[in-house]
């Protein structure tokens, strides 16, 4: 019933119907929440059912027609519309390198048992940090004492002097900008992640979805580009 009504809504012109879409929590309220109600003002008919989350969500079993995903993304079944690639960077308050010292070598977090700030929730895959050394990309097995399953609660206790965190640029550009958080280890920086849309190979030919991936990445690529571009 779905794709029938998705064929006539192409052949009409009018694509009408409902979009279920997920994102994680961070960027879902930046970038996607903020530009839904824009999309329904261009499209009317068209309704947008939206969930945050940073935990791993089953696309298939919740019925979920697209995904904004932000990360390592690895190999999946899914159709994918890359937006763009983003710089991270490893970022920390001067209150905390001022106690416990900025580390110079990636090796350094280890030794010196740095407090590195994690995101982890059930299913999560990245329980490490994966750096750009001269060597190639390395993994390091860091650690600390605070972990979250939410992005915003982590960068909070990196901005309350708590640890170091490794983030998008663009969603802490601000405050690297303002001096409440700096770079560290600028000369290693973590690999970058990617920013894309994931959706089931048959949501391709349904003229909503593609109207709404376009319409998105369009949007976060001018957000993120104006971010890091404000003097």
């Amino acid at each position: 019933m779905a794709e029938a009504e998705a064929s006539v809504a192409d052949l009409s012109g009018q694509p009408r119907g409902t979009i279920r879409v997920t994102a994680p929590l961070g960027i879902g309220k930046r970038l996607i929440a903020s530009g839904i109600p824009e999309f329904r003002d261009q499209y009317p008919e068209i309704e947008v059912r939206l969930r945050l989350s940073d935990h791993e969500v089953d696309m298939m079993r919740e019925g979920i027609d697209v995904a904004f995903k932000l990360g390592i993304l690895e190999n999946s079944s899914f159709r994918m519309r890359g937006i763009m690639d983003c710089e991270r960077v490893l970022a920390a308050a001067p209150d905390y390198l001022k106690r416990r010292g900025e580390p110079k070598t990636p090796e350094a977090l280890i030794d010196e048992r740095h407090d590195c700030l994690m995101l982890r929730f059930p299913g999560a895959r990245e329980h490490f940090w994966m750096l750009q050394t001269p060597e190639g990309a390395r993994k390091f097995e860091v650690g600390g004492p605070f972990d979250s399953d939410d992005g915003d609660v982590i960068t909070d206790w990196a901005l309350a002097g708590r640890g170091i965190v490794n983030k998008p640029r663009f969603e802490i550009e601000p405050f690297l900008r303002d001096g409440r958080l700096q770079v560290v280890l600028p000369e290693t920086p973590p690999v970058p992640v990617k920013l894309a849309a994931l959706y089931p190979h048959k949501k391709f030919q349904d003229p909503k979805v593609r109207l709404l991936v376009d319409f998105m990445a369009g949007r976060c690529q001018r957000m993120i580009g104006a971010t890091l571009s404000e003097q």
